[in-house]
Parts: C-alpha cells; sequence; structure tokens
C-alpha cells in the first residue's frame, strides 16, 4: 500500500491524498490553500497513476476546492459523498466560480461545466452504510463531527483498512453531534493535525464570553462583525446569539450575510445529520437559524444602509479569515471606529488577514495598521479572538487514536509545529509507527496481516424485485431477526441493500424508506443518530403493538369534550403513570358519571383520578346567582371541607331557605348552610350559669388530657370569650373525645368546641414518622384532600400490602385519613 500526500502535508490547505492499494488509485479530497500556490500537485498525480475513485470527506474549500479539476481531468471516474456534503459542493464552488469570473486579477480555474460534471458524477451514501465503489474496496462515512456532512471516511481493502479522519471534532456543536466511529479496528489512521499543538479552553465559557462582550458593545451603541466561514461557524455563531438572547430575555439585530443564506437552507434540508437537538425542531417546523430580528442581508444597497446607519447590531459574515466576500467591506467600515469589535472565532491561515489583525491587537495603537482590499488602515477597534473551533485539541486527538490502536499514524492538515508537537507526543504514547509526510513524498506501508473487522451484515441479500413498502417490512424484519441482527443497527441504504440487493440509490428513494422505518414498529430511530435504527426484538414488537395510551394532548381534549357540561374545568396528568385528574367544579357529580368515566378509562388508557376539592372561586359565583332572585344579600361565605359545607352568613331567613339548600346538595352534591345573624341575636345567653376563670379552665383541659394519646396542638378563647376551641391534628381525632370534652364543658361552664381546621403540617411529620419504622421514603410531600378524608402519598420504592396496611391503620388511628398510595 502507498499513500502520497499531493497537498495538506505539514500544512493547512489544498488537502489531497492519494492511496494506491489492490491496483487501484483511491483519491480522497482535493482542495485549494488561501494564497497564490493554490492547487495540490495535480501533474504528481497524473504521474502516478491517475485516479479510479475520489471520496469526499466534506464540504469546505481547502478539501474541495480543486475538485472541479480532478472531473476535467477524469471523466470516466465517480466521486463519492454524503448528501449534505454534496449540496453544500454545490453552494461553495458555485458561489467560488462566481468570485473567480469578477475577479480583476484573477483567471478561473474551472468553468462551470466542470462543476455540473463533478455533481452529476457524484453519488451519495449516508453514514454507517458500507459500500463499494470499486470492486475489492469497501468504503463507510462516519460522523467527523465538524460541520454538517462532515465525514471520516473508513476504507477496508485486502491490503489493510485506512481511516481517514478529515477534519473532526470530539466535542459536541449545537449544531451537529461530535464525532461518532463504532468499534473499527483500522491499520493505518491519517489523521489531521490543526491543533496539535495546543489544548482548547472550554467551549461553553467561550460561547458566554462571547455574547457577553457583543452584548456589552451593541448596548453602548456600537456595531460588531464577527468574520465566519459560511459553514459550520456562521450557523454555530447565529444559534449562538438566538439562544442567550432567548435566556437572558434581551434583543438586538443580527444581520447575516454573504453565503450564509444558501447554506443554511441546506441545513434545513438535511435535518437528519444535525443535532438531535434541532433535528427534532425541523421536523416539527420551526425556523432554528432566523427570527424577527436575525435577518439575511439581501443586497448592497442593504449593506451600505447597515454600516451607514448608527443603530448598533451585529453582523456575521463571510469570509471568516476576512479574504474576501462582504466581511472585508464591513471591516474596512468599522475597523476605524472605537466604539466597535470584530471577534475573531475561527481558524486563520499564515497570510489571511484575520490573522494580521490578531496579531495587531497586541501592538500599540500607533502601530495597528491593516490593509484590506489594497488599502491601509489604522485598526482603532476592540478585536477579540473566542475559541469556538470545530477541530479536536491536542488530548482529544491522542484519546481518540489511543482508543483505535492503530499500527499506522500518519499526521497531517496543520502547521509544522502543531504536527511536530503532537507527533512526539504520539511516539511516547501510542506505541504506533508515527509518519510525519511531505507532500510528493511515497510513503510505502506493508500490512503483514490486515486486522480483522467487525461485520455486521453477514446476511445474504434477498433481491426482491418488489418495492420495500410499509406491508413487507415485516418481512424484512423477520429475516433480520431470524439472522440474529437484532438489537443492531440499520440505515435505509442498509435495507434496500438486504430487499432487493440495489448498490446504487436514488436519494427520493433512501428518503422514502428511511420514513417507512421510522414509523415502523419493528424498527426504533437512535434518538442520538437519527439516521440509525436499531432491529427491534419479537418481544419488543409485540409490546409496541399492545394497545398504547392516548396521546396526552388528544386525551385532554376528548377529557373537554365528554366532561366540560359536567363542570370539568381543568386537567391535571401524570404522564408516567397515565393517570389524569379530573378537576370538576363540584367534584361530588363524579358519583354520577362513573359509566361515563369508565368509558373514558377504556378509550384512552388512561386511569381517572378526581380531584376532591371544590371550586371555590365557581362556588362563590354560583351561589351569589342561586340567591339573586331571593333578593338575598351575602355578607360571609366559606367553606368547611370536614363536613363538605358551604357556610354563608346572612342578615335575616327567607321562606325558600330548605328548598334552596336541598336544590344546592343535588346539584353540587355539597350542603348549603345558612347562617342567620338575627337569629344569633335572638338566642339568649344563660346568665345564671357560672363560668370558672378562663385560666383555670385551660389549665383543667390540660390535666384532663394528659395522659391521653392525641395531643392538643392549641386551646383558643373564641368571640370574645363566648366558647373554647380545641385544635387538634385533625377534628376526627377530636371526635374521640365527645364525651370527655361534654364533662370538662359541664365543669368549667364553658361551651368547649372541636376546631374543624386540619393541621397539615403535622400530619406530615406523623406520616414521616411512622414511615421512617419501616425505613420508607417519599418522593415528595403527601397531597392532602380534607373533605374526602384523603391523603395521597407516592412511595420512592414498591412495599409490600402487608406493611402498607398497618402503615394505613397507624395513620387512620392518630389522624382520622386515609391513605391513598398512587
Amino acid at each position: 500500500m502507498e499513500i502520497v500526500f499531493l497537498g495538506g502535508a505539514k500544512e493547512v490547505g489544498a488537502s489531497c491524498v492519494l492511496i494506491k492499494a489492490c491496483n487501484k488509485n483511491i483519491l480522497i479530497d482535493s482542495g485549494i490553500r488561501m494564497k497564490e500556490d493554490k492547487l495540490p500537485n495535480l501533474q504528481l498525480l497524473r504521474e502516478l497513476g491517475g485516479v479510479d475513485v475520489c471520496l469526499i470527506s466534506h464540504a469546505h474549500l481547502d478539501h474541495i476546492g480543486s475538485l472541479p479539476l480532478i472531473a476535467r481531468e477524469y471523466p470516466h471516474i465517480f466521486f463519492y459523498a454524503n448528501q449534505p456534503t454534496k449540496d453544500l459542493i454545490k453552494v461553495l464552488l458555485y458561489d467560488s466560480l462566481r468570485i473567480m469570473e469578477i475577479a480583476e486579477d484573477e483567471i478561473p480555474i474551472y468553468a462551470e461545466k466542470n462543476v455540473e460534471d463533478l455533481l452529476d458524477r457524484t453519488l451519495t451514501y449516508g453514514f454507517n452504510y458500507t459500500f463499494e465503489p470499486i470492486e475489492g474496496i469497501k468504503v463507510t462515512f462516519f460522523p467527523a463531527g465538524h460541520i454538517l456532512g462532515a465525514s471520516m471516511i473508513f476504507i477496508q481493502t485486502q491490503e489493510g483498512s485506512i481511516l481517514y479522519t478529515g477534519d473532526f471534532s470530539a466535542d459536541r456543536q449545537l449544531t451537529v453531534d461530535k464525532a461518532s466511529v463504532p468499534k473499527i479496528r483500522p491499520d493505518v489512521v491519517i489523521c489531521e493535525s490543526t491543533y496539535g499543538d495546543r489544548l482548547h479552553t472550554n467551549r461553553s465559557f467561550e460561547e458566554e464570553r462571547l455574547f457577553n462582550t457583543v452584548a456589552e458593545v451593541v448596548s453602548q451603541g456600537g456595531k460588531v462583525l464577527i468574520p465566519a466561514f459560511a459553514i459550520g461557524r456562521a450557523q454555530e455563531i447565529i444559534l449562538i446569539l438566538r439562544n442567550y438572547m432567548k435566556k437572558r430575555k434581551v434583543s438586538f439585530n443580527v444581520f447575516i450575510d454573504g453565503m450564509v443564506r444558501e447554506v443554511i437552507r441546506v441545513y434545513r434540508n438535511n435535518p437528519t445529520y444535525l443535532s438531535s437537538r434541532y433535528y427534532k425542531r425541523v421536523l416539527k417546523g420551526e425556523e432554528i437559524f432566523l427570527a424577527d430580528n436575525i435577518n439575511v442581508v439581501s443586497d448592497k444597497k442593504q449593506r451600505e444602509e447597515i454600516v451607514s446607519s448608527s443603530d448598533p447590531c451585529v453582523i456575521i459574515s463571510s469570509s471568516g479569515m476576512l479574504t474576501g466576500g462582504p466581511s472585508v467591506f464591513y471591516a474596512e467600515k468599522i475597523v476605524q471606529s472605537q466604539n466597535a469589535l470584530i471577534a475573531i472565532t475561527g481558524y486563520q491561515d499564515e497570510e489571511a488577514p484575520g490573522r494580521k489583525l490578531l496579531e495587531l491587537a497586541e501592538l500599540p495603537e500607533n502601530e495597528r495598521k491593516i490593509e484590506l482590499n489594497g488599502k491601509e488602515y489604522e485598526v482603532k477597534c476592540r478585536v477579540e479572538k473566542y475559541g469556538l473551533s470545530a477541530h479536536s485539541d491536542r488530548d482529544r486527538i491522542l484519546g481518540f487514536l489511543a482508543t483505535l490502536k492503530p499500527r499506522t499514524v500518519i499526521f497531517a492538515h496543520g502547521s509544522e509545529d502543531a504536527i511536530s508537537q503532537i507527533s512526539d507526543m504520539a511516539v511516547k504514547e501510542l506505541g504506533a509507527n508515527i509518519i510525519v509526510p511531505q507532500n510528493g513524498e511515497i510513503n510505502s506501508i506493508s500490512i503483514d496481516k490486515p486486522r480483522k473487522q467487525l461485520s455486521f451484515f453477514n446476511v445474504r441479500k434477498l433481491n426482491n424485485q418488489e418495492l420495500l413498502n410499509e406491508e413487507n417490512l415485516k418481512l424484512l424484519w423477520q429475516y433480520l431477526v431470524e439472522n440474529k441482527q437484532e438489537s443492531n443497527h440499520i440505515t435505509a441504504e442498509h435495507a434496500i441493500l438486504i430487499w432487493n440487493g440495489k448498490e446504487f440509490l436514488e436519494r427520493d428513494e433512501v428518503n422514502r424508506v428511511f420514513e417507512l422505518l421510522k414509523k415502523s414498529v419493528y424498527f426504533e430511530q437512535n434518538p442520538r443518530k437519527p439516521y440509525l435504527f436499531r432491529i427491534l426484538s419479537a418481544q419488543e414488537v409485540e409490546e409496541k403493538l399492545k394497545p398504547k395510551p392516548m396521546e396526552q394532548n388528544r386525551m385532554r381534549e376528548l377529557a373537554f369534550e365528554m366532561f366540560a357540561e359536567y363542570g370539568l374545568y381543568k386537567v391535571g396528568m401524570d404522564i408516567e403513570n397515565k393517570v389524569v385528574t379530573f378537576y370538576f367544579h363540584f367534584p361530588g357529580v363524579a358519583k354520577k358519571l362513573e359509566e361515563k368515566i369508565r368509558e373514558f378509562e377504556k378509550l384512552t388508557l388512561w386511569k381517572v383520578d378526581i380531584n376532591p376539592n371544590i371550586n371555590l372561586t365557581y362556588t362563590s359565583e354560583y351561589v351569589k346567582n342561586l340567591l339573586k332572585d331571593y333578593n338575598v344579600k351575602v355578607m360571609k361565605f366559606s367553606y368547611n371541607p370536614i363536613i363538605n359545607a358551604i357556610v354563608i352568613r346572612i342578615k335575616e331567613d327567607f321562606e325558600e331557605m330548605k328548598s334552596v339548600s336541598e336544590k344546592f346538595l343535588k346539584e353540587s352534591g355539597v350542603s348549603l348552610i345558612f347562617d342567620v345573624e338575627d337569629k344569633k341575636q335572638e338566642e339568649k345567653v344563660d346568665l345564671q350559669k357560672p363560668k370558672m376563670e378562663q385560666n383555670k379552665a385551660l389549665l383543667l383541659i390540660d390535666i384532663y388530657f394528659e395522659n391521653e394519646k392525641d395531643k392538643i396542638y392549641k386551646k383558643s378563647i373564641k368571640e370574645g370569650g363566648k366558647y373554647i376551641e380545641l385544635s387538634f391534628v385533625t377534628p376526627f381525632v377530636g371526635e374521640k373525645y365527645k364525651d370527655k370534652i361534654e364533662e370538662l364543658s359541664a365543669k368549667t361552664g364553658w361551651d368547649i368546641k372541636v376546631s374543624q381546621t386540619v393541621n397539615q403540617v403535622e400530619m406530615i411529620n406523623i406520616l414521616k414518622e411512622i414511615l421512617s419504622k419501616y425505613n420508607i421514603e417519599i418522593q415528595k410531600n403527601p397531597s392532602i384532600y380534607p373533605s374526602a378524608r384523603e391523603v395521597k402519598i407516592k412511595l420512592s420504592e414498591g412495599v409490600q400490602g402487608e406493611i402498607l396496611k398497618k402503615i394505613s391503620d397507624e395513620f387512620f388511628e392518630k389522624t382520622g385519613f386515609y391513605l391513598n398510595f398512587k
């Protein structure tokens, strides 16, 4: 096997690698440099026998910029990428072609026909799917993080296996998840080293620092320019600003310029390749990038208006290195403004104006000068750098390689210093043969015994002539389970390959089968990698086919459809346990609706619980409306949950009091008691009955109860000395001492009553004390319903029924309330 770097060795730019194996020439990427010597060594490529197949890792110009030349030179070959990479190549190359055509000092290196030809011959495959572009060569794309569609490329040949990392990120970004490679065993790894000489700062810290600085400059009336790579970095920055504005509840105008608009469209059209968070949002139809205050610049006139306006704003524009595009126009306008910021967020080539700008930031003000578009400017604005890299740093790269344990590691795509440092550390840590190549150098690698790879699809193709559809998908699933593939993952491409035996797939067909798998009961979409589907076991499918509780929003709608006329005004849900709580204005009506509630439970497979509390606000208005025809003025309204009665004080009685109370009880299930003030005044007080001095009376009560197991929590003199009120944990406990209280009343001459209030805090303390005997904990404080004499409790773990009964009995004895274990 021979590996030759035609570009990208000891440099960042013009990545182009030729692998000669099994008498085949495999080309990976063909980019350009951001300097005068743009191209890889394509003459050497011709001398080495040309190209049989070309594989593309991702759509940055340093990896794709010279692909049209490869397409022109080798009209017989095919190119392979995934769909978002192909879509982005189209955007980027047409834009590059436009720039070359309008540049006065630049001759285009390719024509539009070459781009069209390249795209026509580019075939697409998704992640984790192994295909055979030419006989004897197997290729799999794996997620590399970095940008949308970025791929690590795994190549298997009889002479050994190679993993080409391309640009990869071991850390998750907002738009894309981190690099993800399954258990492969490459003999050789060709590894990027962009940041092989340094460690990244904490990503979250850098994001917050960027937003804080931007918000500070904008709040002071200044403008912020963020030069950003149109693919990847611009989308990340948009989401950073958008998320922080929402979090901090602030808003300012953000303008997006350059190629970013077309790139955003590609991101939206390929949601499967987005991070799982944004994949779900796009599927719901959400606009994840643009907003009322985040807009795309439509033309040059608007560009001029933005810079001439005194309004503060943020501008995100390509190019990220200030080498061209609208970012240079904006930089020219704001670089001399002291109330402005240029925020550098990405890699800067050694000769790029962006790198120069960072270096100037360290110099005294009178020496800070930069050339933009051939004109020199004093740099008076603030310049800051932020670590938002989409590449892995040194430790992440070494850690990644350590998990793969390759026999040979080739470091490329980095400066000489970066590659020198990481290769020195790799020699000490990896126990592998380390190669640091030169451009144009032929590296011969002999692998005596290529490492064996784990093979997933060791099942033969069925070669069915029928299209895979909803009806026959079960047959495919059964075939996979019979071949012991359950719990493994497949892609839409895999499903088509096994069912029809098709190697070359149309995008529409792949998308159709993807949707088929997504809706199927036989496969389960991976929540973090939505392009993968787990093959379910027979038991899992059987479970999925069982009737399922109705979706919660539909269930809620049905609840109001069926019960709103009976006073249902609120619905609570315990989603985990599929229990729905109905809140009726008058809970008593539920007794009349038992059959209808059973019907609802059968339809929805949700268990219905009834909240026992009445709606006091509604009840108050209901009673007032009930009495308005009788010209009765309500002086006081209260509810006694212990006796489940509404008590209303009125000035004087009226003839229909009894019929009104009966009507209210029938309609609501709640008693209505009239407390007539005039009658109270007419009651005669027995002045002859002697009363014990109140302190002596209270002391006598203490003596009577000192040996009782139930505690009196409070003794109160009520209504200016009319009676004594005793407060127990609940009035039901007080009822146990009815005879003793009557005896005390006779001895003291005081009317003694039991308070009808419930001491909820003490009830919870009693419950916790009982549970502690059995070493049982509750997940949260219980719910207490006085009108139902019930306490609902959720235990943190399962408890035997016998113990539950003991707990219930002891709690009832101490409080007079029943326990309901939810």
